[in-house]
């Protein structure tokens, strides 16, 4: 085959040339060829055939490393693209799994606060029905309260009858105490507005300013709800 634009190729010119080399040559040795003036024998034949067919099995040889080269860097080529491809693809689904991890993460975060916040609110509402229902026996507590206090003027301490109050009030505050109720009750300590109400002042002698002097009621609390503030009479200089 020959290119229009560089020629025959060099292993067509060799099988020509022995075509050629052959036709000058008869089959018995000795035979002059009448164009070139030249004695081409058998053996000189076989001679330049060998040559030319080694030329040959040379640039075919050539010729099919340059096609497995080619072949070759196609295929690196392919695979470039292809690892490529497999990259770009493998950074998208990186990025997919960065969001899915991010909504996770929202979710997780969402349904902690809720639970923390349904948790306080159940909290809170058994607190406030505590609430409720402990401010509902302190009128109760407070005539235990001044029954014991009026037992003991008239009766002593040493009365069975109440010694049996005593036990029966002891019994309920300790009740009460299990549920989380304290008893304000803050005589000789500073005046503090956010548990006690003050309803009348004196003046007293070694005792400073602010400094409650005696409890008119007592104060209660159940936890950080505030049931009752103390009634109570600060000194004043």
């Amino acid at each position: 085959m020959v290119d229009e634009k560089k020629g025959p190729k060099k292993g067509d010119e060799a099988v020509e040339e022995l075509l050629k080399i052959k036709k000058k040559v008869s089959k018995q040795d000795g035979q002059i060829d009448d164009k070139n003036g030249i004695c081409m024998g058998k053996d000189n034949v076989d001679k330049v055939s060998n040559k030319v067919n080694l030329n040959l099995e040379k640039e075919t040889e050539e010729s099919i490393g340059e096609k497995i080269k080619i072949d070759y860097e196609k295929e690196i080529e392919q695979y470039k693209e292809e690892i490529e491809l497999l990259r770009k693809e493998l950074e998208h689904y990186k990025k997919v799994e960065e969001e899915y991890l991010d909504k996770l993460k929202r979710i997780h975060a969402d349904y902690d606060n809720y639970r923390k916040r349904a948790l306080k609110e159940q909290i809170d509402t058994i607190a406030r029905a505590n609430k409720d229902l402990i401010e509902k026996m302190l009128p109760i507590i407070d005539s235990f309260e001044q029954a014991l206090i009026i037992g003991q003027d008239l009766k002593g301490s040493e009365d069975e009858f109440l010694k049996g109050v005593k036990m029966i009030y002891q019994k309920l505050m300790e009740v009460l105490e299990k549920e989380g109720v304290t008893v304000i009750d803050p005589k000789g300590k500073e005046f503090n507005p956010h548990e006690c109400e003050a309803v009348a002042t004196e003046s007293v002698d070694d005792v400073e300013e602010g400094i409650i002097t005696e409890v008119l009621r007592k104060g209660y609390k159940v936890n950080d709800f505030l049931i009752r503030p103390a009634i109570v009479k600060v000194c004043k200089k």
